[in-house]
């Protein structure tokens, strides 16, 4: 299966373990939004610069030149007193423009991560991972969300659930994401049907029954019930 390696340490790791000649697709770094707040992790954008060119140096990929992985998120500046008394979400925003200087693979915000002195509830880690998400995808870069929380913040597996359908497909780590009928699903139970020339064209290829409802799949897992999951109920 075509995949790409890439370990979870600092960039200075990295560096060295391509000069032994190791096989590195992706260099991880986290990053934040304030030169003193980088510091704070041990980097520079020289460093990053010297990461990339490193990695570029390999000549492993394939299509394009995104070896970069960044991870982000709201309050890292604050923690260690270099926010400048400037907003989280403004030093956040910040992170993105380093993130987008070494054109990234992707960069995930890891809301929640920071834990409670920083984000203090569910609400806020859902607020936080929104705001993180849509600036990502205003400033152009690959942006994903890592969706997690501290077990002594007030939140629970709910808040993740909700954060993970609130942001739909537009993720790139270990959250499932929706398959092309769920949509689907949605509008049927809202009774809401395709636009015409969707219908006609997906008539056309048979992937929607008469009603405008997507065909059954013979391959679906099954719950433990013995009935059919998710996209049965947009049969019924």
């Amino acid at each position: 299966m075509p995949t790409q390696s890439c370990v979870l340490t600092h960039v200075t790791n990295t560096i060295a373990a391509i000069e032994k000649g190791a096989p590195v697709d992706l260099v991880f770094q986290s990053i934040a939004g304030t030169e003193q707040a980088n510091a704070s992790f041990g980097i520079s954008l020289a460093l990053l610069g010297e990461a990339y060119e490193a990695a570029l140096s390999l000549k492993r990929g394939t299509v394009g030149d995104n070896l970069m992985y960044f991870e982000t998120g709201q309050g890292s500046a604050l923690s260690a007193n270099a926010h400048h008394g400037v907003d989280q979400q403004t030093c956040e925003v910040r992170a993105y423009a380093v993130a987008r200087k070494f054109r990234p693979f992707l960069v995930n915000t890891v809301v929640g991560f920071i834990g409670p002195e920083y984000l203090y509830d569910g609400k806020q880690i859902i607020r936080a991972g929104l705001e993180d998400h849509f600036c990502g995808k205003l400033l152009g870069v690959p942006m994903g969300c890592d969706i997690c929380y501290t077990n002594h913040a007030e939140a629970d597996q709910d808040d993740m659930d909700t954060l993970l359908t609130l942001l739909g497909s537009d993720r790139h780590q270990l959250h499932p994401s929706l398959e092309f009928r769920v949509g689907g699903f949605f509008r049927v139970k809202g009774g809401r049907s395709p636009a015409q020339r969707t219908l006609d064209a997906e008539k056309s290829t048979s992937t929607l029954e008469g009603s405008g409802q997507a065909k059954p799949c013979a391959a679906w897992p099954q719950s433990p019930s013995g009935g059919e999951d998710f996209p049965a109920l947009g049969r019924g």
